[in-house]
């Protein structure tokens, strides 16, 4: 589980130097439409000068000035009565995130997941999740263990989050970016918080986290944690 790969991802971060790149990140953003973050830009305001502004990352990129800002915290109800506390990120820092996990996204997808792992994959979802446990069943298995990780995006620890990243990637900068992200705070109600643990639920970083096999329906969730190869 989790062995290093012997030939780790090298020169990611100059992948993403390319306005064709941010374009393309910015087009996924915008299709999955969202709030705004604590900087007040909106998927729309954006959009009315998305050219330059996108020039606008590009340079901060190219120039090594690019800085994460801290993501907004809000609360969803959850079926329980209780609140799920999501993180947004201002769109500049959605278009970055978008652009690394465009560019790790197939590598992962080639070298790293396990062929039983559904959740939050491209192409993938309930009715492959559901061909896995009928073939189980088929052949002779006949428990199927429903479980969660109480909090789990909420305690990862940074640390061995990027010791897992280290097996893989071998792109300072973009680990760099990566542990900026996981400690840029948050602000709620006008007041700026540190986050020593977990990663912001909301934001497209949360996507490389990602190891386990789940489906869901209204009102249910069932997770069958996975090893990785």
């Amino acid at each position: 589980m989790n062995q290093e790969l012997k030939m780790k991802w090298h020169s990611v971060y100059g992948q993403i130097l390319f306005d064709r790149k941010l374009m393309a990140a910015w087009k996924q953003v915008k299709e999955n439409d969202g709030s705004g973050g604590i900087d007040k830009e909106t998927i729309e305001s954006f959009k009315a000068d998305e050219e330059n502004k996108i020039i606008e990352i590009l340079k901060e990129l190219r120039e090594r000035t690019y800085k994460p800002t801290p993501v907004k915290r809000v609360y969803i109800p959850k079926s329980n009565g209780k609140k799920r506390p999501l993180g947004i990120p201002v769109i500049k820092d959605r278009i970055v995130q978008q652009s690394i996990i465009n560019i790790l996204s197939p590598l992962c997808e080639e070298h790293i997941f396990h062929k039983w792992s559904c959740g939050y994959r491209p192409n993938l979802g309930v009715q492959r999740v559901l061909q896995i446990i009928l073939w189980n069943i088929e052949t002779g298995y006949n428990h199927i263990y429903d479980c969660d990780i109480r909090g789990f995006f909420d305690n990862i620890p940074h640390k061995k989050l990027m010791q897992v990243l280290n097996k893989y990637v071998a792109d300072g900068t973009v680990l760099d970016m990566v542990w900026q992200w996981l400690k840029a705070g948050y602000m709620e109600e006008g007041k700026y918080h540190e986050t020593n643990a977990g990663t912001p639920q909301g934001g497209l970083c949360e996507a490389l986290h990602r190891f386990h096999l789940q489906f869901r329906k209204p009102g249910h969730e069932v997770s069958i944690l996975v090893p990785i190869r």
